[in-house]
């Protein structure tokens, strides 16, 4: 049973006052079970909504963009946690439209990275997931299944080079249309695979940040933990590898990889 303190589940509903078009109320929910937070809005403002999520002085900011229910993770590990629903008011300023705390106290703090959320958002119906279950099918290592997943798409997916030049801020990966085009950029490899990898039970984080064989060019990449410990794997540079026939390891020297944000 996880161990869960001031609160297991925790529902905040505020309605909103603001004059800038945002009249709808919003939906908090904080599943500490699994270390999530879950945030719906039921209409959308003219002006910019984001969710900050802030624990020990570290900040993660997240656009709300629709009114679906969207998830969040609570990924820096237990401890006292700060959520809040910002608006944008006039350039860069934000006023604060909801505010609640969390405790969170998991027993096994890697369950954050078996969930779908805004960056790696994906269901049981997904043909990524489908893929995913059937590539796994027998298998009950998960290193065996980390490696199912990463021939996979190191042999089937290439870099999409036109999109790199055109991609926009605020993009996310859609999991389904990556997995049909078979193209992608590094955000969307690493999307892909931390989707498919969750979904068969492998906690595995999506990570940016900058590496050395990218050229310490902003970069996305995976973190998998198989034998009690957390390994890189870069399906973005070893697809183009694996394709030309070169010899390539899966695993990567930690050292070359500094991340910036874990998801």
């Amino acid at each position: 049973m996880k161990k869960m303190m001031s609160l297991a589940v925790a529902i905040l509903i505020i309605f909103a006052t603001s004059t800038q078009s945002f009249a709808a109320s919003q939906v908090i929910q904080v599943d500490a079970e699994i270390g999530v937070v879950k945030v719906q809005l039921e209409a959308l403002s003219e002006a910019k909504i984001l969710l900050l999520v802030e624990k020990d002085g570290v900040r993660y900011t997240y656009p709300i963009v629709d009114t679906d229910i969207n998830q969040f993770p609570l990924q820096l590990g237990n401890g006292d946690y700060t959520v809040r629903i910002m608006q944008n008011t006039t350039g860069n300023s934000y006023k604060e439209l909801s505010k609640t705390n969390v405790t969170l106290d998991l027993v096994n703090s890697n369950s954050v990275f078996l969930e779908s959320i805004q960056d790696v958002e994906f269901t049981d119906a997904s043909p990524a997931i489908i893929k995913a279950k059937a590539l796994t099918k027998g298998l009950t290592d998960d290193e065996a299944k980390v490696e199912a997943i990463y021939d996979y798409v190191t042999q089937n997916y290439k870099y999409d080079y036109a999109k790199a030049k055109t991609v926009t801020s605020g993009y996310f990966p859609n999991v389904d249309a990556i997995y049909a085009s078979k193209l992608g950029i590094c955000y969307d490899y690493a999307s892909l695979v931390a989707a498919m990898l969750r979904s068969v039970d492998v906690p595995t984080k999506l990570v940016k940040g900058y590496s050395t064989p990218t050229k310490d060019v902003y970069h996305a990449w995976n973190e998998v933990f198989v034998g009690g410990e957390w390994k890189v794997i870069d399906t973005t540079v070893d697809s183009g590898y694996v394709q030309t026939n070169k010899s390539v390891n899966m695993y990567k020297s930690a050292s070359d990889y500094k991340a910036s944000k874990i998801y």
